[in-house]
């Protein structure tokens, strides 16, 4: 029973730790919202063995995909100039989701429509919402 106590007490420590409340200086959430007559690839480029592809998803027009950290705020992940790269892809070509390829051929085996590079101050501004076109 005391070790079972003991776990428990350590477990809500390190939770209480680790999360934050989403309020005013923490946003989980990245929405971004299809504006457009056409299905678009909502995709951010992910990386392995030197080797890239886009990984995203499918939007309908008027329809909204969100992006959530689970442990951190964007503040925090954007912190010290990062940038958080957003890539909206013609739905008709894009790369087979599985498969990774050189990093310089993402314009080759996608039709890339919108490039974001976004920072903190540009997601605050939109109020962490990305509205395509």
């Amino acid at each position: 029973m005391k070790t079972m106590f003991i776990s428990f007490l350590f477990l809500t420590l390190f939770s209480a730790s680790t999360c934050r409340k989403e309020g005013n200086d923490c946003h989980r959430d990245l929405i971004v919202l299809n504006n457009s007559n056409d299905t678009i690839i909502c995709a951010i480029k992910t990386y392995y063995d030197n080797l890239c592809k886009l990984d995203g998803t499918e939007l309908i027009p008027n329809e909204s995909y969100t992006f959530n950290l689970l442990r951190v705020c964007w503040e925090e992940e954007l912190s010290n100039g990062k940038k958080q790269q957003i890539y909206i892809v013609d739905a008709v070509q894009y790369n087979d989701p599985d498969t990774y390829f050189d990093c310089d051929s993402i314009d080759i085996k996608n039709t890339v429509l919108k490039y974001y590079e976004l920072t903190l101050d540009e997601l605050k501004q939109g109020d962490f919402t990305i509205t395509y076109p």
